[in-house]
């Protein structure tokens, strides 16, 4: 019988090629895999991953983040491209405040907005000083805060050369502390002739207004102005200038003055002591009584720059002398003087302050009354107040103050004027100094040639000592 193949059936020779070549792809396949894998494990990067700039219109609620690659566009060395880096912003900021007419230090804190409570912290720490209860007009302030406006320190120009800084120590306690600029003395010899009046002829040749008060002060008590003075009569007047830089800081002194005219001939000269003498040695000073009061009282607290507050617990400089006494005691003027300062302190209480002669001022503070006002001229031995427990006090006292140069010092140790004259052991010197003083008021020695190296180290060591005072 004849075998028929069908149509399209295929031969065993070709199912076995179909077979092998169906193996041989399997195998290729298996070693490209094979190949992928360790090529894989091999990638190096060479360039950190970057992080896109997340755009400021983009959901705050999408937490998942795009990694793109280094060789994809992001990736650059180009600082402009990176995410730059946020500069933490400032811890502290001043503003600065000029003091208009009418301000008061609570009015200016309420202008700021800051609470009670800072307030009386910068009061406190102000008791020993009481510079911040007379503001000036055109005083520069500066206020400066932290980021929750929180006042961290107070800066105040207190002159041309000083500047106070109370700066915040803990909750709402603040010190005190004082920068000095380093001054210089130029000397000037001043010279007029009268012609209606001796403030007028004094003003006219440059002399300050409170160096003509001074003067005024040491000639009356040996001339009457309206009896004695004529008109042409001649002065001179040799002055100690304290400067910073070429601006004068208001500080003078009066080494020698000599008024001379038809009925008049009076000589003023100042010796190492700080005190004015005529020619001779006599003492033309006005004295200063030692005490405050016409008895004598216990003193409860001494002049002590470094004490612990009573109360407080903090060092806090006690600039002057603290007299136990009964409420109502009556309190005389040490000197002759003029009221500068009548006021009512949160932790001073009732205070006083009197502008002696020359450099000296005196201070009384927590008085239950006080008999004068402002401007008012006052005579040593003159009743002007009554003790009291004003302010913050531990009991009735009466706290007094003497200050040089606007400077503390110990109202008991003190030098004052005492009416005393020249020592014989200095008199000689003295003498040699008037002889100098009085060339250069004749314009028969100059300032350059002038030996004058008492007078300056004199300055020195009373601005020394002005100093350690505070320290």
């Amino acid at each position: 019988m004849k075998k028929v193949h069908r149509k399209g059936s295929l031969s065993a020779p070709a199912y076995i090629a179909l077979f092998v070549i169906l193996v041989a792809m399997i195998i290729l396949t298996v070693l490209r895999l094979v190949s992928d894998m360790t090529n894989t494990s091999n990638i190096t990067i060479s360039k950190p991953v970057v992080l896109p700039a997340l755009s400021s219109t983009s959901d705050t609620n999408d937490t998942s983040v795009e990694l793109t690659e280094p060789n994809k566009a992001m990736a650059t060395d180009d600082p402009a491209q990176l995410i730059p880096v946020s500069t933490p912003e400032p811890q502290t900021h001043t503003v600065d405040y000029k003091v208009k007419s009418g301000d008061s230090l609570e009015s200016i804190f309420k202008h700021f907005s800051l609470p009670i409570q800072t307030l009386f912290g910068i009061l406190e720490a102000d008791e020993p000083y009481l510079e911040m209860d007379v503001l000036h007009p055109g005083q520069q302030l500066g206020f400066t805060f932290n980021n929750d406006d929180t006042l961290m320190a107070l800066s105040v120009v207190s002159s041309t050369k000083k500047t106070i800084v109370y700066q915040k120590e803990d909750d709402n306690h603040f010190s005190h502390n004082e920068t000095i600029a380093p001054t210089t003395w130029e000397t000037v010899v001043l010279k007029g002739e009268i012609s209606n009046s001796f403030y007028l002829a004094a003003a006219n040749a440059g002399i300050s207004d409170p160096t003509i008060m001074m003067l005024t002060k040491l000639i009356r008590n040996k001339i009457n102005f309206r009896r004695d003075l004529r008109k042409n009569d001649q002065f001179q007047v040799i002055i100690k200038r304290e400067m910073l830089d070429d601006t004068p800081v208001g500080n003078n002194y009066v080494a020698a003055i000599r008024l001379a005219g038809q009925k008049i001939d009076f000589n003023a000269y100042l010796h190492t002591d700080g005190q004015y003498y005529d020619k001779d040695g006599h003492n033309l000073t006005p004295a200063l009584l030692r005490y405050p009061t016409r008895n004598t009282f216990r003193i409860s607290s001494p002049f002590n720059p470094k004490r612990h507050h009573p109360i407080t617990g903090k060092i806090s400089p006690h600039n002057g002398v603290d007299f136990a006494m009964p409420i109502g005691t009556p309190i005389i003027s040490t000197g002759d003087g003029q009221v500068e300062r009548v006021a009512n302190h949160r932790y001073a209480g009732k205070y006083l302050v009197i502008k002696e002669f020359g450099p000296y001022s005196t201070r009384y503070l927590h008085l239950s009354k006080i008999l004068v006002h402002r401007g008012q001229k006052i005579s040593r031995g003159q009743i002007i107040a009554y003790s009291g427990n004003t302010g913050r006090s531990t009991g009735p006292h009466l706290h007094y103050e003497l200050r040089i140069n606007d400077k503390p010092v110990n109202p008991i140790t003190a030098k004052i004027p005492t009416l005393k004259s020249v020592s014989q052991t200095e008199l000689a010197a003295f003498h040699e100094h008037v002889k100098t003083l009085d060339g250069m008021m004749s314009d028969e020695t100059t300032i350059a040639t002038a030996n004058l190296d008492w007078l300056n180290n004199w300055l020195i060591n009373t601005a020394s000592a002005s100093t350690r005072s505070m320290m």
